[in-house]
């Protein structure tokens, strides 16, 4: 992340060349800060909040249906990989990825010191821009790796089995005359129909019903209320 925080960090003093007299035992990154225990002495630590806002869901579906839209960019993120131009999908969205001004970040420490960012804070800024973790940034908008993952492979599933405007699946209205044809599974075209003067035989067009009542086929019960509906008024 470090192009990224780069001027926010800048705007913090973070950059000055200096070192702090602390070091960063663990950093945890998740939805809206990422937490660092700083150690100070054997003994002694303290814990920084590094605040970032996160996205909406708004945000968020917008930009990952954009980026599963996008080859080069879906394919580059599946492959573990951070495209340099990854932010221009969030400026689409009038929000920016990365902070851009340090009054973005809000930080806090568990140390007494009045001044912001102390020692501290800055040991874990200076871990968090240098966080190995490439996917640390959309964590911290809302998003962790997994989840942003599985949601850009759905959004690219849903577009390639979504049915095209070139479908030639006709409608319902296309195929009513044989809508009773009885063909195989899936063939509208099929026109075989019980003999004309014989609307029982569509009985016989059905496999043959296990059913029974007092010992008697429904198949052959059915068939005189089928002449009954169906023979002249």
């Amino acid at each position: 992340m470090t192009e990224g925080f780069r001027r926010a960090l800048d705007e913090l003093d973070v950059h000055k060349g200096l070192v702090p007299p602390c070091r960063v035992d663990t950093l945890t990154v998740g939805p809206g800060a990422a937490v660092a225990r700083v150690r100070v002495t054997r003994q002694r630590f303290h814990e920084v909040r590094i605040g970032l806002p996160t996205f909406g869901k708004q945000v968020w579906t917008a930009v990952i249906a954009a980026v599963a839209a996008d080859e080069a960019t879906r394919t580059a993120l599946l492959d573990g990989r951070i495209p340099d131009d990854i932010d221009r999908f969030f400026a689409t969205e009038q929000v920016p990825l990365f902070p851009e001004a340090g009054w973005e970040l809000s930080l806090d420490c568990t140390c007494p010191g009045t001044r912001v960012p102390c020692d501290h804070l800055v040991a874990g800024l200076i871990a968090l821009e240098a966080e190995a973790d490439p996917f640390a940034i959309f964590a911290l908008r809302g998003r962790d790796r997994a989840t942003l993952l599985e949601e850009i492979r759905r959004q690219a599933g849903a577009r390639v089995t979504a049915p095209s405007a070139d479908d030639k699946t006709p409608g319902l209205d296309e195929v009513m005359d044989d809508f009773f044809g009885w063909g195989p599974a899936g063939d509208v075209t099929n026109t075989r129909r019980p003999a004309a003067g014989d609307p029982p035989g569509l009985l016989d067009e059905v496999p043959p019903l296990k059913a029974t009542v007092d010992g008697n086929s429904v198949t052959a019960l059915l068939r005189p209320l089928y002449r009954s509906l169906t023979g002249p008024e």
